[in-house]
């Protein structure tokens, strides 16, 4: 039996690509960290989040981030071997904005 949703919880925006026999999904994270989480399947039916694209405070600074913004729709692309996770940062603040990021995994 299938439930649904397929990934319960808070999964917005959800990105998927298939490398192989396996299945990738990412979501949005807004003004949560660590960002994007990353989600395996094998089947389509039972997911299991193994990590996020953004876990260090390095790769990405939430401290300025107001709520309503940050990290927005991400993208997956598999391309000659390697995994790519491209997002929007929105800020939400005065002088903020909306920058793009890209992420290779």
């Amino acid at each position: 039996m299938v439930s649904n949703p397929i990934v319960p919880g808070f999964n917005p925006d959800p990105s998927l690509i298939r490398v192989g026999s396996d299945y990738f999904l990412a979501t949005s994270t807004f003004e949560y960290f660590p960002g994007v989480a990353i989600h395996h399947s094998k089947d389509l039916v039972n997911w299991q989040i193994i990590g996020h694209a953004l876990n260090r405070p390095s790769q990405l600074n939430m401290r300025n981030v107001c709520p309503g913004g940050g990290i927005y729709a991400p993208t997956l692309r598999y391309w000659k071997g390697k995994s790519y996770v491209a997002t929007s940062v929105v800020y939400d603040r005065p002088g903020g904005g909306v920058s793009p990021t890209s992420t290779p995994s």
